[in-house]
C-alpha cells in the first residue's frame, strides 16, 4: 500500500479521536445549558454524560473482541454509522430520557471508534509511533477546540431547537468523511471468523465494570468491591474457557502488562490533576471559568507537539521513562504551588511537563502495547488499553473528589500513582515484537 493511501486512511481514522474529544469536552461545557433548557435537576442531567461513559467503558473490551472476529474494517464502519445516527438523533431530541438513552447508544458507537482505529493501525503500519502521533494530534485539537465550540454553540436558540443540538449535528460531516475514507481506502483485514460468544463471561465483565464505574460516580463506593469480585470470578472462569472473552494470556508478556499499567497510572494522575487544578483556579484563586479555561490551553497544545516528537522515539523503554518521569516531575511542581506563586512560575511549567508525558504516552506506549501482542488480537488489545485508560480517568477523579479543595494534599496523593508509573517503566523492554515490525 502506497504512502499517499496510508496518509488518507490515517486522516480518516484520526477523525474518531477528534470526534471523541470534541464530543466529550463540548457536552460537558453545554451541560448546564441543557439542564436549564430541559428544566431538569442536576441529579437527572448528570446521566447525560454518565450513560455515555458507562456504556463506553463497559463495552470497550467486548467491541475489541468482536472486531477480531468480524474484522476491524467492518466493525469500524458499523461504529461510524451507529455514532452518526445517534448524533443525528441527538440533534433534534428535547426529551430528557430519550436524550439519555441515545447518549448511551452513542457511547456504544464511541467504544467501537476508540478500539478499531488502533486495530487497523496495528495491521497496516510498521512505524506505529508515527501513526499514533497523528491520531494523538487530532485528539489534542479536539480537546483544544471542544470547549470553545461547545461554549459558542450553546448560545444559539431557535425556539425548541437549542444551540447544543448543533454540537451533535456537527459530527455528521466528519462521520460522512470517515465513512467514505474507510469504505474506499481501508482494505479488508484478517478476521478470526465468527465464534460462539460466552455470555456468562460477557455478563461478568459487563456487570463488574458497570458496578465499578457506578461506585466511582453516583452510588455507594462499597459497590466497587462487588464489581471486583465479579471480575475475579471472570478471571477464574476464563482460565478454563476454551475461547475466552478476555485473553489473560496477553498479560504474560512483561512489556504488555507494564506498559498498560503505566498507561493506567498516567491517566489516574493526569485526570485527577486536571480535576484538582480546575477547582484550585476557580475556588481558591477566584478565577473566572473563561480565564481558567485559557489556563488549560497549554495541555492540548503541548500534548500535540510532544506526540509528534514522540513518534520519532523507537525505544519503548526510553518512551516509558520519559512518559512517567515527565508526568511525575510536572505533578511535583504543581504540588509546590500556592496562591502567592504566579501561574507562570509553577503551574504552567508543570502543565507543560505533564502534557509532554501525555503526548509521548499516546505514541510510544500505545505502540509498545500493540507491538508486544499478536496482530490478530489487536482488537482485544486496544479494548484492554482503552478500558484501563477510561477506568484510570474515573479513578483519578474519585481519588481526589472528597478533598479537592485541599489542593496540596490532593496533589501529594496523586504523586503515588505517578510514582507507580515510574516503577512500571522499569519493566518495559527496549523493543520486542511478535510480528516483525
Amino acid at each position: 500500500m502506497n504512502k499517499k493511501t496510508l496518509t488518507i486512511i490515517l486522516i480518516g481514522l484520526a477523525i474518531a479521536d477528534l470526534l471523541g474529544a470534541i464530543d466529550a469536552t463540548g457536552v460537558n461545557i453545554a451541560l448546564p445549558k441543557i439542564t436549564r433548557d430541559l428544566n431538569i435537576p442536576i441529579t437527572i442531567s448528570q446521566w447525560i454524560p454518565n450513560a455515555y461513559t458507562l456504556v463506553l467503558v463497559s463495552m470497550l473490551i467486548f467491541m475489541g473482541k468482536i472486531g477480531d472476529m468480524i474484522g476491524p474494517k467492518k466493525l469500524y464502519l458499523y461504529g461510524l454509522i451507529l455514532f452518526g445516527l445517534a448524533s443525528l438523533s441527538l440533534g433534534f431530541i428535547n426529551n430528557t430520557y430519550a436524550l439519555i438513552v441515545v447518549r448511551a447508544i452513542q457511547g456504544l458507537g464511541t467504544a467501537i471508534l476508540y478500539t478499531m482505529p488502533m486495530s487497523i493501525i496495528a495491521h497496516l503500519w510498521k512505524e506505529r509511533e508515527k501513526a499514533f502521533a497523528v491520531t494523538a494530534t487530532f485528539f489534542s485539537i479536539g480537546m483544544l477546540v471542544g470547549p470553545l465550540i461547545g461554549g459558542i454553540l450553546t448560545n444559539f436558540d431557535f425556539g425548541s431547537f437549542h444551540g447544543w443540538h448543533l454540537l451533535f449535528l456537527l459530527n455528521i460531516p466528519f462521520i460522512i468523511f470517515g465513512l467514505i475514507v474507510a469504505n474506499k481506502f481501508i482494505p479488508q483485514l484478517p478476521a478470526k471468523g465468527r465464534e460462539k460468544l460466552d455470555y456468562l463471561s460477557l455478563l461478568l465483565l459487563f456487570g463488574g465494570l458497570i458496578l465499578i464505574v457506578l461506585s466511582l460516580s453516583v452510588i455507594s463506593k462499597w459497590y466497587i468491591f462487588v464489581g471486583l469480585v465479579l471480575l475475579l470470578l471472570l478471571y477464574l472462569y476464563e482460565k478454563k474457557a476454551s475461547k475466552p472473552l478476555l485473553d489473560f494470556s496477553l498479560f504474560k508478556n512483561r512489556t504488555f502488562t507494564s506498559a498498560n499499567l503505566l498507561s493506567f497510572f498516567a491517566m489516574v494522575t493526569i485526570i485527577g490533576m486536571s480535576f484538582v487544578l480546575t477547582f484550585y483556579l476557580q475556588d481558591i484563586l477566584k478565577w473566572s471559568s473563561l480565564t481558567a479555561g485559557i489556563a488549560f490551553m497549554p495541555i492540548p497544545i503541548a500534548t500535540g507537539i510532544f506526540a509528534v516528537l514522540g513518534g520519532r522515539i523507537k525505544n519503548w523503554k526510553l518512551g516509558a521513562f520519559l512518559t512517567s518521569g515527565l508526568i511525575f516531575l510536572g505533578l511535583f511542581l504543581l504540588s509546590q504551588t500556592n496562591p502567592n506563586i504566579s501561574y507562570y512560575k509553577l503551574i504552567l511549567p508543570g502543565l507543560i511537563l505533564i502534557s509532554a508525558g501525555s503526548g509521548i504516552l499516546m505514541t510510544v506506549m500505545f505502540a509498545a502495547i500493540l507491538g508486544s501482542a499478536p496482530t490478530e488480537k489487536s482488537g482485544s488489545v486496544s479494548g484492554i488499553l482503552n478500558t484501563l485508560q477510561q477506568m484510570g480517568s474515573l479513578i483519578g477523579i474519585a481519588l481526589v473528589a472528597a478533598m479537592v479543595l485541599r489542593y496540596q494534599l490532593s496533589f501529594y496523593l496523586l504523586l503515588i500513582p505517578a510514582f507507580l508509573g515510574v516503577i512500571s517503566a522499569f519493566f518495559v523492554k527496549k523493543r520486542e515484537s511478535l510480528q516483525n515490525i
